[in-house]
């Protein structure tokens, strides 16, 4: 009898499976790996980052250059109306000086840089240059000769007159018009006009029937 009571007491005693069901739970449609929503994370990224630029204002767009308004552009140098003096005299650089337009004595001076013993009072340092003028520095107690020299209107300018200007002259052909810019290139230009008989094959007598057609 006692036996049969203790069997009845092991199965009725508790074994802690009894709150369990046996449910049957439905298997995942899909499943989420790490790489898999790294590159779920980037194209979110990607997408906001997308939609943010889009709704900046856009830029005004550039102009082609033909719809471009004209700028007025600044004054620029024309090379046709610079001034082109010739210094001569007791300067450090005589010759030809090309200067701007408007430009002074004092300018021209400035340029050829005049010797300590020239006569710089002897000159109107404020009077305007022109185009193809004679400038003569002179000495001090020497008299100034005048811009245009001894010849007349119309005068050859032998210290800028080129080639075919000075054919026109009387006497004067390639060969002693070569002559002649040589020797003005060399001395630095011509002070005087009698300085003419230092050019090879201008004698006394040719240099008389110049005298009058030259200028310095």
């Amino acid at each position: 009898m006692s036996a049969t009571i203790d069997r009845l007491a092991d199965l009725t005693r508790p074994t802690g499976q009894e709150q369990l069901l046996d449910v049957a739970y439905p298997t995942p449609r899909w499943t989420l790996t790490l790489r898999q929503g790294m590159v779920a994370g980037v194209l979110v990224l990607l997408i906001v980052g997308a939609w943010v630029v889009l709704q900046r204002d856009p830029e005004p767009a550039a102009l082609p250059v033909a719809d471009l308004p004209a700028v007025a552009a600044g004054p620029s140098a024309d090379p046709g109306t610079d001034l082109v003096v010739s210094v001569v005299g007791h300067v450090a650089h005589p010759g030809l000086v090309t200067l701007a337009p408007g430009a002074r004595v004092d300018d021209a001076l400035a340029a050829a840089e005049p010797l300590p013993e020239a006569d710089l009072l002897a000159l109107n340092r404020a009077q305007r240059l022109t185009d193809g003028q004679q400038l003569v520095v002179p000495a001090v107690g020497e008299a100034a000769p005048p811009d245009a020299g001894s010849g007349g209107a119309g005068a050859v300018s032998l210290n800028s007159a080129d080639v075919a200007e000075l054919t026109t002259l009387d006497g004067v052909g390639e060969a002693t018009a070569s002559a002649i810019i040589a020797h003005r290139e060399a001395t630095g230009g011509f002070t005087a006009i009698d300085q003419l008989m230092d050019v090879k094959g201008i004698g006394p007598a040719k240099f008389e029937a110049l005298r009058d057609q030259v200028s310095l």
